[in-house]
């Protein structure tokens, strides 16, 4: 009677450890099932989303590259207005650096002039703007000037243009209209003046 208690006992406690093991073997299957579904499930997840991703990226692809074709012609009309505005600046900045050169020229001339105009009053010569004075003034000088005083370029009539800014009495006026330069010194001529000589008006204007 006791022995057939033991064996009861054992195969009781053998068939709890079968059972364990059973058990136990059953989880970690579960286990292994559920990951597998769920690694499943991820890369499901991640097909999905690319290909929603694809969808969208197809979907919006032709507005983007309208915006982007858009964006790039902004830039390269910005490229050419800049090119353009510094042009224009350099342009700007020879123009002034012309203008500047013929300002001190102009200067330089009106500095040469009232020097002229200040030797020929206190030489005794009057400066006439009136056409009519000039040639009276020319008739005058013939009477009174030698022959230093010959025209330079036609060599007959007698000198009655001031050259300047080289200050030369060298032409006559009927010479002056041909020539640009000074027939003396050869320097380009920026104006001729045309004085003449008056003993009765000496030093008077």
């Amino acid at each position: 009677m006791c022995q057939n208690s033991i064996a009861t006992l054992l195969n009781q406690c053998l068939f709890s450890q079968f059972l364990a093991t059973q058990i136990e073997k059953q989880r970690i299957e579960t286990d292994q099932f559920i990951t597998l579904q769920n690694e499943r499930l991820r890369l499901v997840l991640n097909e999905q989303r690319k290909q929603q991703l694809a969808l969208i990226w197809r979907k919006y692809e032709a507005k983007v590259q309208f915006l982007l074709k858009q964006k790039d012609e902004e830039i390269a009309k910005a490229a050419n207005r800049t090119k353009e505005l510094e042009d224009f600046l350099k342009k700007m900045e020879i123009e002034n650096q012309a203008w500047q050169r013929i300002a001190n020229e102009n200067e330089s001339i009106v500095v040469s002039l009232n020097n002229t105009i200040e030797q020929l009053r206190e030489s005794g010569y009057c400066l006439s703007t009136n056409g009519e004075d000039a040639e009276s003034c020319c008739d005058e000088q013939e009477q009174e000037q030698n022959g230093k005083m010959i025209c330079k370029s036609c060599n007959s009539r007698f000198s009655c243009m001031v050259f300047l800014p080289c200050r030369h009495l060298s032409s006559c006026k009927a010479c002056d209209s041909l020539l640009h330069q000074c027939p003396v010194c050869g320097i380009p001529k920026k104006l001729a003046l045309k004085p003449c000589f008056d003993q009765k008006k000496k030093k008077q204007w």
